[in-house]
C-alpha cells in the first residue's frame, strides 16, 4: 500500500524544467511569421487547420502546433474558425494595434517586469521568461520565440514600435527626443474651401472680377499690373 503512495506521488511531479509552461508557444516560430504575414493577403478560410495551412504553403506538421498559439491569442476559435478578432487582424489599420493589446494581456507579468520587453535584447528577455513562465529550457526557449514572433506584427501604443513592413518613426517622432521649437518657425498651413455659387444671370466679364476679388482679398494675390 505504501508503495502505492509513492508510487503515486511520483507520478504527480511536474516533468524535468520545473511547472508547465505559462504562456503560448510553437515549435515553429518560421510558420508563424509565414502565417501571420499571409493573413492580411488572402481570403479568410472556413477553418484554420491542417488542410488550410498545407494550402498556405505551410505543410510541415509541426507547424500545427501555432494552432494553439492563435486560439491562445483569440483569433481562432476552439473549434478553428476565425473570430471577429482574425477579421480586425486582415485590416493592416486596426491588426497590429490589436494585437498589441492581446500580446500585453497574455504576457502581462513580462510587461509588468519590462516597460518594453519587445525591445529587450535576448539575454535580457530570456532571463524574464526565465523567472515567469516554466518548462524546460527547450520550451522555454520556444515560448520566448513564439513571444518575439508574434511582436514583429504588433504595434504598442506607448511607444514607437511599428510592426515589419511598417512605416519607420520620423526624426521627431521617435521616443525620448526632445524636439525645439525654434527649429522650425514655420506658421501651419492653411487650408481654404470656397463653395462659389454663381448666379447665371451675369457676364463673363462681371465673373472674371469675382475671382479678381477672391485672389486680392482672401489670399492677396492681385490680378497682373496690380499692386494688392
Amino acid at each position: 500500500m505504501a508503495k502505492k503512495k509513492t508510487a503515486a506521488k511520483s507520478a504527480a511531479k511536474p516533468p524535468t524544467g520545473g511547472t508547465a509552461p505559462k504562456y503560448p508557444y510553437t515549435t515553429r516560430p518560421s510558420a508563424l511569421r509565414k502565417f501571420l504575414k499571409l493573413v492580411p493577403e488572402k481570403p479568410r478560410p472556413a477553418k484554420v487547420n491542417a488542410v488550410h495551412l498545407q494550402s498556405w504553403g505551410i505543410g510541415d506538421t509541426n507547424a500545427l502546433t501555432m494552432i494553439r498559439v492563435l486560439k491562445r491569442l483569440g483569433l481562432v476559435s476552439p473549434t478553428g474558425e476565425p473570430t471577429q478578432d482574425y477579421d480586425s487582424f486582415m485590416r493592416p489599420d486596426a491588426g497590429p494595434a490589436m494585437l498589441g493589446r492581446k500580446l500585453r494581456e497574455i504576457y502581462a507579468e513580462i510587461f509588468a517586469a519590462s516597460k518594453a520587453p519587445h525591445k529587450e535584447d535576448d539575454g535580457n528577455l530570456r532571463r524574464l521568461f526565465n523567472i515567469h513562465t516554466g518548462g524546460s529550457e527547450t520550451v522555454i526557449q520556444n515560448q520566448l520565440q513564439t513571444f518575439k514572433t508574434l511582436s514583429e506584427f504588433a504595434a504598442f501604443t506607448d511607444d514607437a514600435t511599428v510592426p515589419a513592413g511598417g512605416p519607420k518613426p520620423g526624426a521627431g517622432e521617435r521616443a525620448g527626443r526632445n524636439v525645439d521649437a525654434t527649429s522650425d518657425a514655420r506658421p501651419p498651413a492653411i487650408h481654404i474651401d470656397l463653395h462659389i455659387h454663381l448666379p447665371p444671370d451675369k457676364s463673363s466679364r462681371e465673373y472674371q472680377a469675382m475671382f479678381e476679388d477672391i485672389g486680392r482679398y482672401l489670399i492677396g494675390r492681385a490680378p497682373e499690373g496690380e499692386g494688392v
